[in-house]
C-alpha cells in the first residue's frame, strides 16, 4: 500500500487513472465546496469582487470556512501525482526543464494545501499575512512551471533546437496559449499601471481608469480564471502527453504472461522442456 502511494505521487499512474478518478474528483470538490460555501456566505458573495480567500477565512466566513478548507485540501493532495506524471512524459531531450515543470507543479500544490491549513489554524496562531503569502508563492511557481512545459514543447518542436518532435503540436499549441494568453492580459494591465501612474501619461490613466470598474481590474476575476486555467493545463496536459516507453511495458506485461501461459499449455508435463505433441510416439 505504501509503495503504490510512493509510486503514484512519483508519477508512475495511469492516464486513465488520472483522467476518470483523480482529476475529475479533484476538480468537484475544489470548485463544489467553494460554490457551495459561496451560496451560504454571510454577507453575499460576488466572484468578481471578492477573492476565493474569503470563502476560506475563518473572519469573514466563520460557519462555512472548514467545507471549502477541506476541500481545496484534498483537491490538491488528489491532483499531486499529475506533477510527477507531466515530468516522466516530457522529452528525454530536456531533463532539466522536466525536472522543473514536475517539481515547480508539485511545490505549488504543496504550498496552497499550507496555505489553507495556515489560514484555518489563523484564530489559534495568529500570523494574517502567511496565508497570502503561500497562496502567491503557490500561484507564481505553478505559473513557473507553466513556462518550463512551453520551454520544454518549443524546444522539441522547433529543428533549430535539435527537436524531434515527441511532443505534438496540438499539445504545443494548448500550453503557449494557457500560458502566454493571460500573461498578455496581466502584462498589458501592468504596462497601463506604468505608463499612467509612473510616467503621467494621460492616455494610459484614462485607459486605465476605464478598466477600474470592470472584472478584469478586479483580483478576484483573475483568481477564479487563475484556478480554472490550471486546472484546464493540468487535464489538457494528462490528456494529450505521449504515453513513455516504460508505462507501455507495464501495459503489455499482462499480454505478456498470458502468452507465456499458452505456450506452456503445449509442453509435456512428464518431461519439462519438451512439446507435447513432439513427446508422442506413433503407433
Amino acid at each position: 500500500m505504501a509503495r503504490s502511494i510512493q509510486n503514484s505521487f512519483g508519477g508512475h499512474i495511469s492516464k486513465t487513472a488520472l483522467l476518470t478518478a483523480l482529476l475529475p474528483l479533484s476538480f468537484t470538490l475544489f470548485f463544489g465546496t467553494l460554490s457551495t460555501a459561496a451560496l451560504f456566505f454571510p454577507t453575499g458573495y460576488d466572484w468578481r469582487v471578492r477573492v476565493i480567500s474569503a470563502l476560506t477565512s475563518p473572519n469573514d466566513n466563520p460557519q462555512g470556512c472548514w467545507l471549502p478548507g477541506f476541500g481545496i485540501i484534498t483537491a490538491m493532495l488528489l491532483v499531486l501525482p499529475c506533477a510527477g506524471y507531466v515530468a516522466n512524459r516530457l522529452p528525454a531531450m530536456t531533463p532539466r526543464l522536466a525536472r522543473s515543470a514536475g517539481l515547480a507543479f508539485a511545490f505549488s500544490f504543496s504550498l496552497l494545501l499550507v496555505a489553507i491549513t495556515a489560514q484555518l489554524a489563523e484564530p489559534v496562531i495568529g500570523l494574517q499575512w502567511l496565508h497570502e503569502l503561500l497562496a502567491r508563492s503557490s500561484a507564481g511557481i505553478f505559473v513557473a512551471g507553466m513556462f518550463c512545459c512551453c520551454a520544454c514543447a518549443l524546444k522539441d518542436r522547433l529543428r533549430c533546437f535539435g527537436g524531434q518532435g515527441s511532443l505534438s503540436a496540438p499539445l504545443a499549441f494548448y500550453w503557449v496559449s494557457l500560458t502566454l494568453l493571460p500573461a498578455a492580459c496581466l502584462a498589458i494591465i501592468g504596462v497601463l499601471v506604468l505608463l499612467g501612474q509612473q510616467l503621467g501619461q494621460m492616455w494610459a490613466e484614462d485607459l486605465r481608469q476605464s478598466f477600474r470598474h470592470t472584472m478584469l481590474w478586479q483580483l478576484a476575476f483573475w483568481e477564479w480564471i487563475g484556478a480554472l486555467v490550471a486546472f484546464a493545463f493540468m487535464i489538457g496536459s494528462v490528456l494529450l502527453l505521449p504515453v513513455s516507453r516504460v508505462q507501455r511495458r507495464v501495459e503489455s506485461r499482462p499480454t505478456l504472461k498470458l502468452a507465456g501461459a499458452r505456450v506452456g499449455a503445449f509442453r509435456d508435463p512428464r518431461k519439462p522442456g519438451t512439446p507435447a505433441r513432439a513427446a508422442r510416439q506413433p503407433g
